[in-house]
């Protein structure tokens, strides 16, 4: 019983940090269990086969939240108490059940925008991506009426919190455009020389956060969503400064850009407010106070 208990343990682990959105690097993640790679890999490649994966090994393994959502701790002690005893499943059985296990969580988490009307644009970017080919387009940063002409270097195409983002460089300067913002797409015959630590940053780092950082993000956590926030870092680079008697926590995020932030602030809502920069906290009031006069 002592090794079930330990292994479920171990599922509700590996789920959370795959919920989380983080790429689990299974040479680590075996070190810090203290158990063989081999028996890992087993469990990734065997008993979490169920799961829609975005990257799956030999080393590294990420899940596509595009497709699964978001599990909250119900889902994760199912899907570990599933994946722990799924060797006493017959194989059909197995089956039927994983697929109904997805089916029910598909439906949750945030809303995923729907970029199906761009598919021809998505699929232009990709292919840009894969020959290394210049693109330039118009966009429109949020807030703005007018847009501008960019050219960039396009190096990836990310999900974060159910948005695409396009990663690139201009003229060796990182950035990251919000894919939805994109009008007149044109891939260039231009091609340039990828830059393979910037590559590597890309696929090593959760953050959205490739240029237009912001120095350092000050947050104020309540005492209710407290223990969630010391329990492992849902924030970006998160840092505690202190917690304060009433038990709620201030919390450091520094080099982060605002799309790393503000979706995670309005997740929480009321539970987290950003106490600097004050413009953030007063951005993100503002767009709540727009939402709510549509329904007046």
């Amino acid at each position: 019983m002592k090794n079930s208990i330990s292994s479920k343990q171990r599922f509700v682990e590996i789920l959370f940090i795959l919920n989380e959105g983080e790429r689990v690097d299974l040479q680590k993640m075996a070190e810090k269990f203290g158990m063989s790679l081999r028996t890992l890999q087993r469990d990734f490649n065997e008993r979490l086969d169920f799961l829609d994966w975005e990257e799956k090994g030999p080393r590294y393994y990420k899940i596509n939240r595009t497709k699964s959502g978001l599990l909250n701790q119900q889902d994760i002690e199912r899907f570990a108490l599933f994946a722990n005893i799924s060797d006493l499943f017959p194989k059909i059985d197995r089956e039927f059940y994983q697929e109904k296990l997805i089916e029910s969580v598909q439906v949750k988490g945030v809303q995923y925008e729907d970029i199906s009307q761009l598919k021809k644009e998505f699929d232009l970017l990709k292919k840009a991506i894969d020959d290394h080919k210049m693109i330039d387009f118009n966009y429109t940063k949020s807030g703005q009426k007018e847009g501008k002409f960019y050219k960039i270097a396009p190096y990836s195409l990310i999900n974060k919190n159910g948005v695409w983002y396009l990663i690139g460089t201009d003229e060796g300067k990182k950035k990251t455009f919000c894919f939805t913002q994109i009008r007149m797409l044109k891939t260039l015959n231009e091609t340039f020389e990828p830059n393979q630590q910037f590559i590597e940053e890309i696929k090593t780092n959760d953050s959205i956060s490739h240029g237009n950082q912001l120095g350092e993000v000050v947050i104020k956590v309540s005492s209710f969503a407290a223990p969630y926030f010391t329990r492992r870092n849902l924030l970006p680079n998160q840092d505690l400064v202190r917690k304060l008697e009433n038990g709620e926590l201030l919390l450091s995020c520094k080099n982060v850009n605002e799309l790393d932030i503000v979706p995670v602030v309005q997740y929480w809502i009321p539970h987290l407010t950003i106490v600097s920069p004050a413009e953030l906290q007063e951005k993100i009031i503002v767009s709540l106070q727009q939402y709510i006069t549509k329904f007046k």
